[in-house]
Formats: structure tokens, sequence, C-alpha cells
């Protein structure tokens, strides 16, 4: 017989009172894997594209920002390094590094403008790698293909893309090269990226009471004339409760292990609800498969990796960001890849916004020295958590410090646009003004920047801003490509046009000044300044 949890659960729970609930119910008590959400959530995306990123609807840059993309790099190059060192490994075939839900594919470049070059300056020069990027919509695919930056990987081998369903998918059809990988072909480890990826896949949550094993059940409710207006989430004028209901016998799922890992929740957890990521298993456990029981994930997400996160937590809450995520069981997963015979590593300390967990699986003897090393290192140092803190730390007092402060913690960042984006305003102030302005120094920063920004079209034109200090120095010609680069990704701009006509001026090539004096006043007949420099030009 159904219990429903206490009032104070489902408040805590999802903020929503079932008692004043006067909707339309939509579904009764589902498993919260098997709920309508998820086939909202995958329309979502798959009419989104790229513009669920462009637009901002759903976060990205704390897991794709140049500081993790080289955190990443520098973690899979230890494991390619213990690979690489094994009596088994062929050097003639291939590592493949797969990402899933990619999204737009910013931290698949910026990961790559990292670990090509640790590769290509190592011991490891001319190892075989192909990276993967895959996503669900068809569109982002797409995107991936056309986009002039990634291009280049494409053509050189070391990048290729496919679709891939997390919750079905068994073989990879890759785009640009035609070849089909599917189980028995893989010939060394599948190193597997998922960022901000589970969290947003369909889970199972439970209930321990006095020992007591519940199933979460969600309702769906629709709210009718309630909704608000500001709401453009898939959630938007639906409310959702949780029912519990006892589980009876010890065979809920087909799988024993994930059986064993619920037992041992009943076990050792009490007044506590617990969440089971299971598409995100199902999908690990069926690229083990491909594999062949070789695998490395490497995860960053809002998660709980141990006990003591969950105590006294209630059954999920949907956060809203166009589509809707859950805080993840690394736990969870960990135990998984514990009764496989694997194991899993985790930070020392507790986070506040993500956690970043590797897994590891093989049936290769090997200890894994340079991986592990590499993750301790790195994350329990300064892990992509700490960035995103001590950046929000910094942002806000960036006028009091010195411009040299400012490159520095640019350069901190590994010349994070945003970052740079945020000091701009800062810089523009000081560069007229300030007694030795460090003048190269910002140019080669600029450069760097650029260098590890993969532009989307998203707000905020970089190359633009970018373009302008690079004229205000001189560089005319590199001031060029970046203005050449904001047509591409923002469209036709007249102070855009105008801007190239200028540095052309500045060249003293006329005739290309005239030609984008003229693409400029055919989009505003008006725009002063290109009328002026026409005049000035035909003058002369």
């Amino acid at each position: 017989m159904a219990n429903t949890i206490k009032k104070d659960k489902i408040n805590r729970a999802n903020k929503s009172k079932s008692s004043e609930n006067t909707g339309v119910i939509l579904e009764a008590n589902k498993p919260l894997s098997k709920s309508m959400l998820w086939k909202l959530q995958a329309d979502f995306y798959s009419n989104q594209g790229p513009e669920a990123w462009i637009k901002g609807v759903v976060p990205q840059y704390i897991t794709t920002n140049p500081y993790i993309a080289n955190i990443y790099a520098k973690t899979v190059f230890g494991y390619c390094r213990d690979i690489a060192s094994s009596d088994t490994f062929d050097v003639t075939t291939t590592i493949y590094i797969m990402e899933l839900a990619a999204g737009v594919g910013r931290f698949t470049y910026t990961f790559l403008k990292r670990f090509l070059p640790m590769i290509e300056h190592s011991s490891l020069k001319g190892l075989k790698f192909k990276y993967i990027i895959t996503d669900l919509a068809e569109r982002n695919v797409t995107y991936w293909q056309n986009h002039s930056l990634l291009k280049p990987y494409f053509e050189s081998g070391v990048l290729d893309c496919a679709t891939f369903d997390m919750a079905c998918d068994e073989e990879l059809r890759l785009r640009y090269c035609g070849e089909v990988l599917r189980e028995g072909e893989l010939k060394n480890p599948l190193i597997l990226i998922a960022n901000y990826t589970f969290d947003s896949l369909p889970q199972d949550t439970f209930y321990v009471d006095k020992g007591e094993l519940f199933e979460g059940l969600v309702t769906i409710t629709s709210r009718g004339d309630q909704v608000d207006p500001e709401d453009q989430s898939i959630l938007a004028g639906l409310d959702y409760d949780y029912t519990d209901e006892q589980i009876q016998g010890s065979s809920y799922y087909e799988d024993a292990n994930m059986n064993e890992i619920l037992l041992f929740y009943q076990d050792c957890l009490e007044d506590t609800a617990f969440s089971i990521p299971t598409v995100a298993i199902s999908c690990i456990n069926r690229l083990i498969k491909l594999s062949g029981d070789d695998i490395i994930v490497i995860s960053t997400d809002k998660g709980y990796r141990n006990l003591s996160s969950m105590h006294n937590n209630y059954h999920p809450f949907l956060s809203k960001h166009g589509s809707i995520s859950l805080t993840v069981n690394f736990h969870a997963l960990e135990l998984y890849f514990n009764s496989l015979g694997g194991k899993a590593i985790h930070s020392n300390y507790d986070h506040e916004n993500v956690t970043m967990s590797l897994f590891l699986l093989s049936k290769r003897p090997h200890d894994f020295t340079e991986t592990t090393l590499a993750y301790s290192e790195i994350v329990d140092h300064i892990g992509p958590d700490d960035f995103y803190i001590i950046k929000k730390a910094v942002i806000p007092h960036n006028k009091s410090l010195t411009t040299k402060e400012l490159l520095t913690f640019l350069r901190y960042t590994v010349w994070d646009s945003r970052t740079f984006l945020e000091f701009y305003n800062t810089l523009l102030e000081r560069i007229s003004v300030e007694e030795d302005f460090p003048e190269d120094e910002l140019i080669t920063a600029i450069h760097n920047v650029w260098e590890h920004y993969f532009p989307i079209g998203e707000e905020g034109d970089l190359a633009s801003c970018l373009g302008s200090l690079l004229a205000y120095f001189g560089h005319d010609i590199d001031a060029i490509k970046l203005y050449q680069s904001s047509l591409e990704f923002y469209g036709a701009d007249a102070a855009v046009n105008y801007e190239i006509a200028l540095c052309y001026y500045n060249l003293q090539e006329l005739d290309k000044a005239l030609e984008y004096i003229e693409k400029s006043l055919r989009i505003d007949p008006g725009f002063e300044e290109s009328r002026k420099l026409k005049g000035i030009i035909e003058e002369m």
C-alpha cells in the first residue's frame, strides 16, 4: 500500500504542496526514471540544438572553460602514459576518447587545444588516438561538422562525431570516417568523458526508513492557468510530488549488482532518500562491453560522493534551466564499479558546486600510478570547483587589482575568455592613462585568450573586443582576422565592417577599405563613421 511522504519531506524535496495542488494529473505514481519528464527533456534538447547553449538557457561554463579542459587533458595524459607502459599495449592501434552529451562542442575544442601539445611534446609523440564527440541531438552533430574551428581536427583524423543515445545505443557510427565501433573491436581502453551529463539522465529515487526500503514514485500535475510567464523550462505549468511505496523482495532490478546497491543503502541509511543513476549505469555498462572491460570514466557534475553527503536527503529536487537536472549519486557509481572489480577516485573534500570523480575498470594488471597521481595532484589542490569559487571571489575586486595582477590571474585561468571579458572595461580604462602599461603582455594575453576560445555566437562578442584592442595598438592585420570571426559568428554588422575598413585604411589598402565601407553602409546607410571614412578616402 502506498505511503505518502511526510509533508515536510515534500516541501524540502521540491517545495510543492500536494494538498494545495488542484490541477489536472498528467501521470500518477510513476518510477522517476519512467516519468514523462524524460520525453520532455529529450524533446527539449532535440528542438533546441545548439541554441540551448548559444542563448545561455542551459549552463555550461563550469564544465567547459579552459581550466577544467586543462585538468582533463593532464588526467587523460597520465592515463595514456599508464596504458602505453603496459606490455599488452599495441602502439599500432587507436585509443578512443569519447565525450557524452557534448552539447555545442566547447569542451571538445578546449580539451584538444591542451591535450594535443602534451602528446606532441612528450614521449607519447605519435600515439594514435581519436576523440569522438557525441550527443543525442542531430542538430548538434551537424553544428560540429560545420564549425570552422573543428574542421581542421576532423580533417586531421584526431576528431570524429556520432549521435549516441545513452539510453540504448550499443555501437558508435562515426560520421566523418564512416567507421562503426562495435563490441569486441576496440583493442585499447575507452576513455569516457561525461560533464554535466548524468545529472540530466533518468534516475530512480528510493527512501529508507527503519530498515524498510521504499521507492519514490512521482506524480506530474498541470497547474492549468497558473503559469509563471518567466518560466521557460520544460516544467513550466507543471507541479511534481513524490509518494513512497514499499519495495518487497530483493530483485527490483534485473541487474544483480544494482540490487546489491539497494540492499547496501537499505542496511546503512536511515530516514534518508537516495537516487540510483539508472541510465548512467546502463550506458556505462554497454560501453564497458564495447571496450572489452577496459574503461576510464571522468565526470564532473553536481553529485554526492559518499554516504555522509547523502545523510537526511530527500527525493530529488528538479533544477530548472530550460531542461531539468538532478544531483548525481557518484557513490552509487562507485559501488557499481566496485562490484565489477573496478574502483573510483574522488576528491578528499566536499565541493560547493560540482564534484569531479574518476572511475576505473581494467582487465590489465596495472595500478594506474600516473592516472592516480595526475588526478590527485590536480583535483585535490585546485580542482574545477575550487577554480570557480576563486574566480567568483576575484572578479568583483578586479578594479582594485593592478594590471599585472589582472593579467597574472588571466594566465592562471588558462586564458579564460569569460574572465577576460569581465576584466575588459577595467583594462580599457587603464590603457591610455596608466604609466608603463604592460602593452606587450596584454597583446600576448589577447592571442592566448582567442586561441583557447570556441566561439558560438553567445552574448558578448569576444572577437570584436579583442580586435578593437589589437587595432588600438596598431596590430591591424591580426585585428582584421578577429573582426572577420565576429562577422562569421554574429552576422553582418555595420560597426564591425567599419572597423575592418579602418584597419585596411591604416594599412593603406584603400580598395579593401572602400569594400568594407560599402558593406557597412549597405547594412546602415546612415552609419556616420563609415560615411566620414569614405569621404576621406575619396578625397585622397
